[in-house]
């Protein structure tokens, strides 16, 4: 099975096929990082496939100095910014999120509102420190991989997250 860097080759060539491949297989990574930046599924989705687009127009240009996956979480983390930057959405304004239903038992209920306490808070950090959490706890990316997607340093990366954990424990501890 050819590796996603040298699907990418096959891409830069011409070859669609692999480029469909590269993106079947990338798809809902990108997807679940873009969502959980922005917090709405309809943006989530055309982030990820404007990241694509990006990625395949510039297919010709890709050198594979990290895994593919980080140069993809880096493309995606710019246009998350990007939209950020132009839209500023709340934590909870999204109009296209759907409630999930209750399934009941009043621990179920707890659950959910710790999950959407938890995911307001994550949504109430700076951009930079959102995406350093993102990638750290969703993705379980290393340090240097982050430090790659978002364009800075192992020990910057380690900073970002020091002060994300801190302001989530802050957040957190006045809304419990």
């Amino acid at each position: 099975m050819a590796s996603d860097e040298e699907l990418m080759a096959r891409a830069a060539e011409g070859d669609m096929d692999a480029f469909e491949e590269v993106v079947q297989r990338n798809q809902q990574l990108a997807l679940n990082v873009a969502y959980r930046f922005l917090g709405d599924p309809v943006l989530a989705e055309d982030v990820a496939q404007d990241a694509f687009l990006k990625i395949l127009s510039g297919a010709t240009r890709y050198e594979p100095s990290a895994r593919f996956r980080t140069y993809l979480y880096n493309v995606v983390w710019h246009l998350c910014v990007d939209l950020y930057r132009r839209k500023r959405p709340g934590p909870l304004e999204s109009p296209h999120e759907r409630a999930h239903p209750d399934p009941g038992p009043a621990q179920a209920v707890l659950a959910g509102e710790l999950h959407e306490l938890v995911r307001a808070a994550v949504h109430s950090l700076p951009p930079r420190q959102r995406m350093a959490i993102i990638l750290k706890h969703f993705e379980d990316m290393s340090y240097e991989d982050i430090g790659r997607a978002l364009g800075c340093s192992p020990t910057a990366v380690d900073a970002l997250l020091v002060r994300a954990k801190r302001k989530l424990k802050d957040v957190l501890e006045d809304r419990l």
